[in-house]
């Protein structure tokens, strides 16, 4: 339960947010009080501080969102009548519901509304624009006022109707997706002041309902197991943490039938004991991060964040996102690590000045409707954090193709793709969110922890990139393929020398015969780019092949390259010699039809890497990597 310590100190550390609402994702989202949700609001109702109506209208979605103080019993409730308090949907908040053509299973909510709406007015301390909605909900009006406003439209039989058959719909058969009839309503009362907010933003009136609570409904007292103090427990626990329409816990014991603890335990308490108002700020805070700045796939979430400074680094982003500095520079592979260590660098001092020093990483995902598990829990000290998120795009990186999104140009550069990238590369884009999510989580200890990448992801990718022709989806492409794949391969033999750079004293078989395939591949690319010839190459036509069996696949290259010799001119005692130096460094015991292994495509991209890079060091006139 570690996970709500930490996530009570982030409520507390963040305080000051409660109720103030910030833009994000074209939402507008806020750390809620406890004892409080959220609610989208399709109707609102305007009140004198009186308690009489004044006017209504229809909530358009974008402001929709709405503070609603709960109980347990609301917060958690399904079918059964568990009215919130103030706001609440028209059968609870409606006298004359079932006159106007409500369901008669629900007659009873609006008396349960009442009085529960009772106890809180005969508190000594209740607020005046309380005592108003409650004056207002009890004359039992509110379907007849929202119908007089041309809020809600009635049939000839003087019953709301509910669904709008014709194209052009009144605003509140667009709002609500179903019944109109299910709508959900909040009241404001008439400001006394000029800078005073409405009623769901009312900072006062959430103590004033917090301290009602606390006073009324919280009795039961005991050791509660995740802060050592005596204090009021709950049973009932948060849900929509990841959205809105997730009804998932991550705490739940309800079904006393079932074998959430029964077989075992008689009582959920035998099993753990937990303070209401520590669930309370840890669900309020966890449900806030994951609005502000959680990445999802599928049904699975992932988000880090810090203990005193909750906005933190992605660790699925790419060398290029980390870098605040603009791509409008030429990049080489020391300057392209040097910003990147100067990125890192600026966050460590951002965390230090701030005093941060701990960040946490979370993935969550739900197995069934009902139930959240936490799937991965991390605690770092920042400066470790950051280490392994530098040493990650230190260690899995390679040459990568980025659209500049001003100039629409190509540029190429040297980094780590974004986890996005590498998922769409080792499984494509077209494959089920489902198996992606798993990649997702498996890389997430690669990243944060340095565990070494798993084997059978690097052997999927480069199962992939061994047939280029199959690469006909417009999304996709077998280089930028090619060169995450290497970027993985590279991360896989960490710690054995290999490089980004062309490594001309390295002897190893696998190694060598990549280059001689580069070397062919660019040989002929050139000779048919001057031909304005748009057919593949023989090397990469032959590119599985000579994986299978590089030594026979080799000899019926060379044979098809022996007329490009004859054509090639000046440049052909080049890439004769270049040839024959790689040739002779495979031995003849060497030179055999063993399939190659990943190695392979490092030498075959470093090689092509280095002939393009001296062709442009003579030109001149590129970005020289």
């Amino acid at each position: 339960m570690n996970w709500m310590q930490q996530l009570e100190k982030v409520y507390d550390n963040n305080i000051k947010q409660v109720g103030e609402f910030e833009e994000r994702y074209q939402q507008r989202i806020t750390l809620l009080p406890v004892s409080h949700v959220m609610q989208s609001a399709q109707i609102e109702i305007l009140l004198s501080p009186e308690g009489d109506f004044i006017e209504a209208k229809v909530v358009n979605k974008e402001h929709a969102r709405t503070i609603v103080p709960v109980t347990l019993a609301s917060a958690n409730r399904t079918s059964a009548s568990a009215p919130h308090f103030l706001h609440d949907k028209l059968a609870y908040v409606a006298g004359d519901y079932v006159a106007f053509g409500g369901n008669e299973k629900r007659a009873t909510y609006y008396n349960d509304y009442m009085n529960q709406m009772q106890q809180w007015i005969n508190d000594k301390d209740v607020p005046f624009r309380v005592q108003a909605i409650y004056n207002y909900v009890k004359k039992g009006t509110v379907l007849a006022d929202l119908i007089q406003a041309k809020a809600l439209f009635v049939d000839e039989h003087n019953k709301v109707i509910t669904k709008w058959d014709n194209k052009e719909k009144p605003l509140i058969f667009q709002v609500v997706a179903g019944d109109v009839l299910d709508a959900f309503v909040r009241f404001d009362v008439l400001h006394t002041t000029y800078d005073e907010p409405v009623v769901w933003e009312d900072k006062k009136l959430f103590n004033a309902y917090i301290a009602f609570f606390n006073k009324y409904y919280l009795a039961e007292q005991d050791v509660c197991y995740i802060s050592g103090k005596t204090v009021a427990l709950t049973s009932q626990h948060g849900a929509r943490i990841r959205n809105a329409g997730d009804m998932s816990k991550l705490i739940s014991s309800n079904d006393k039938d079932g074998y959430t603890y029964r077989g075992r335990l008689a009582k959920p308490n035998e099993v753990v004991q937990i303070g209401y108002e520590i669930s309370q700020k840890a669900h309020h805070a966890l449900r806030w991060l994951m609005q502000r700045q959680s990445m999802y796939v599928d049904s699975r979430y992932f988000i880090t964040f810090g203990i005193e400074k909750p906005t933190n680094i992605d660790p699925f982003e790419s060398s290029i996102g980390l870098i605040s500095t603009g791509m409008n520079k030429k990049y080489t592979a020391e300057t392209e690590a040097d910003a990147l260590h100067q990125a890192i660098k600026g966050y460590k001092n951002q965390l230090t000045k701030d005093k941060v020093e701990n960040i946490i990483v979370m993935a969550m995902d739900a197995a069934t409707s009902g139930r959240l598990a936490i799937v991965y829990y991390q605690q770092f000290h920042a400066d470790l954090f950051l280490d392994n998120i530098e040493h990650w795009h230190n260690t899995c990186r390679w040459l990568q193709f980025i659209k500049d999104e001003e100039t629409q140009k190509v540029l190429r550069v040297i980094g780590t793709p974004s986890t996005y990238r590498i998922v769409e590369a080792v499984y494509g884009s077209k494959a089920d969110a489902r198996i992606k999510k798993q990649l997702y989580t498996r890389l997430l200890p690669c990243i944060v922890e340095r565990k070494p990448i798993p084997l059978d992801i690097v052997r999927l990718i480069f199962n992939r990139i061994k047939n280029p022709a199959s690469f006909k989806n417009s999304m996709e492409s077998w280089e930028g393929t090619l060169n995450i794949a290497c970027a993985l391969v590279l991360k896989l033999h960490e710690g054995e020398g290999y490089t980004m750079a062309l490594q001309k004293d390295n002897v190893t078989r696998d190694y060598l015969f990549g280059r001689l395939l580069g070397v062919a591949e660019v040989m002929e690319e050139r000779i048919l780019k001057a031909r304005d010839e748009k057919r593949s190459t023989n090397a990469t036509r032959y590119f599985n092949a000579f994986m299978q069996s590089p030594a026979r696949t080799w000899r019926v290259i060379r044979r098809q390259l022996q007329p490009y010799f004859m054509r090639q001119g000046a440049d052909v005692k080049y890439y004769s010699m270049l040839l024959q130096q790689i040739e002779d460094q495979i031995t003849p015991e060497r030179m055999n039809n063993q399939p190659l292994d990943t190695v392979f495509i490092l030498g075959y991209s470093s090689q092509i890497q280095e002939m393009y890079k001296k062709k442009e060091d003579v030109s001149n006139d590129n970005i020289e990597e």
